[in-house]
């Protein structure tokens, strides 16, 4: 019986996740997965404060821990990411890889999609009217 191999193929959040571990790593900073959920996730604390300014900070705020990871396995399996050790804290951190870079660079000019997240206007549900005599 003959398998054919899926092609991967990276979606928006694919791309976002990217985007968000190039920025990191351009600082010489290297995530773990739940670092990359925090910022992506848009969670305020004392690690993510410096990374508020990232354009994919509090994109995904609807997905779960479990559904962004699984989505870097499927980056670092497709060869898009790799997980570098540090033997100080003896973990295995996230880098975006030369494939991982030159996608998401392609995938930038050919959309010209930014990844920040809209502002949207919320439609006031209490105003306040003066009276007319």
């Amino acid at each position: 019986m003959n398998k054919q191999k899926k092609i991967f193929t990276p979606t928006l959040t694919h791309y976002k996740i990217l985007e968000t571990i190039s920025l990191l790593n351009q600082g010489d900073n290297y995530p773990l997965p739940l670092g990359v959920y925090k910022i992506l996730k848009g969670i305020n604390d004392e690690e993510t404060l410096p990374f508020r300014e990232l354009k994919t900070f509090s994109t995904l705020i609807s997905y779960s821990s479990k559904k962004i990871s699984r989505s870097i396995i499927l980056l670092v399996r497709a060869g898009y990411l790799e997980k570098i050790y540090d033997p100080k804290s003896d973990e295995l951190y996230l880098k975006i890889t030369q494939t991982g870079f030159d996608d998401l660079s392609k995938y930038k000019k050919k959309t010209k999609r930014d990844f920040a997240k809209k502002q949207i206007l919320k439609k006031r549900t209490i105003v306040h009217l003066e009276r007319q005599k």
